[in-house]
């Protein structure tokens, strides 16, 4: 399952207005760009909307706490779920409700997405009668055991399906008849409620080119984090039978600009991957990782070859990210100019959003969701810089 959420999160730092879009579950450095693009106030959670995938949109306006990293948990763990372990899940799910539950917090749905084998599960049972005949089919009801055929014919199976299912405690689900059998395991107590930046920079799935006259003979695809040393990557060659890079192919399953994850890249194109990885860890390391993406998105640049060429360009910039719209630009460069007091007494006065689109394409900048872009004096507007191809090829 691709994803199980899609949300809208929403913060107003500083009385400012930002909004992030987001299918999850996401990947560390997805969720670390999300808040790089939100700006939360310290101590403060975004403010989420979303809604579930067909197969759990039950949980629609079922869920009581609303932390994007434990929603991103949930979502980890129920796109990794079978249909018996969705069909315990929804089971729990619909015990609480039965007990007259409104809502439910994110900590018990993670912890019920990991307790599967503490439920017993009836697939494709879905009503009293078709539970009844099931308990007795199968020797679950004593009493019956020793009854003619024409005995059983008599029998109400829907009462004694709905007899045990009321003493259990069970619920029907889509997927069938769930009973909880033992304690659930609590696991949500020992997740974080902080992201976490990962362990590598870049994260790639390296693997060879497909054979189409020996397809069975493929080597499985090697996970590398990147930046890596010289000797790891050789390894990686080895284990892949190979000398160099040539019938090899890269994809990005995770780094700090999410609008290159999932983008496939060709044996020509892996060692320019490894060195933007090592400058990106560069540009982390001095704090203008979000300046960078700012320009990335400024010049809608998707293509590794215009990636890497714009890190040389950072310099001509200014960036200012509390600046998230024309409105805001407008309102910052009135108080520089005006001063405090001055400022506060017009501004309710004019139209900001049309001074401060004039204002940016006067200084040649762009706003974008990581905040405002301003060219130095002699740099190139950014929209002068060229539009660059598309690079590399994304995963369907």
């Amino acid at each position: 399952m691709d994803k199980v959420f899609h949300i809208r999160a929403f913060c107003s730092p500083n009385g400012t207005f930002r909004e992030v879009e987001l299918d999850l579950p996401a990947t560390d450095y997805e969720l670390l760009d999300a808040m790089e693009q939100l700006q939360p106030e310290d101590g403060k959670r975004p403010y989420l909307e979303f809604r579930a995938v067909e197969e759990y949109n039950y949980l629609d306006k079922r869920i009581q706490e609303t932390d994007l990293f434990r929603l991103n948990a949930l979502a980890k763990r129920l796109a990794e779920l079978d249909s018996r372990g969705m069909a315990a899940f929804e089971g729990l799910v619909c015990m609480d409700l039965q007990k007259g539950e409104t809502a439910i917090s994110i900590g018990s749905l993670i912890d019920y997405a990991h307790s599967r084998d503490c439920c017993h599960v009836v697939e494709d049972v879905v009503t009293d009668e078709e539970l009844g005949r099931f308990l007795v089919e199968n020797g679950f009801i004593p009493e019956a055991e020793d009854l003619s055929d024409e005995a059983l014919k008599l029998l109400d199976y829907t009462r004694i399906g709905k007899e045990h299912r009321e003493a259990e405690g069970g619920a029907f689900t889509g997927f069938g008849y769930v009973e909880r059998h033992s304690e659930l395991h609590h696991v949500s107590e020992s997740l974080g409620n902080l992201p976490c930046k990962p362990p590598y920079t870049v994260l790639l799935n390296i693997g060879p080119l497909p054979n189409v006259n020996t397809p069975e003979s493929r080597p499985k695809p090697i996970q590398v984090q990147l930046p890596a040393s010289d000797a790891e990557l050789q390894d990686v060659l080895t284990r892949l039978g190979k000398a160099n890079w040539t019938g090899v192919m890269a994809a990005i399953l995770d780094c700090p600009v999410p609008s290159m994850n999932k983008r496939l890249f060709l044996e020509d194109d892996i060692p320019q991957v490894i060195e933007w990885a090592k400058a990106l860890q560069t540009l982390d390391e001095e704090g203008s990782l979000p300046k960078y993406k700012a320009l990335l998105n400024a010049a809608d640049c998707e293509d590794l070859s215009k990636a890497v060429s714009l890190i040389d360009a950072l310099d001509q910039y200014t960036f200012c990210p509390e600046y998230g719209s024309a409105s805001e630009v407008a309102e910052g460069q009135l108080h520089l100019i005006l001063g405090e007091r001055e400022a506060r007494m017009i501004l309710p006065h004019l139209n900001l959003n049309g001074y401060g689109k004039d204002l940016i394409q006067y200084l040649g900048g762009a706003v974008t969701p990581y905040g405002f872009l301003e060219k130095r004096e002699n740099a190139p507007t950014i929209s002068e810089e060229n539009q660059p191809q598309r690079g590399g090829m994304e995963m369907m």
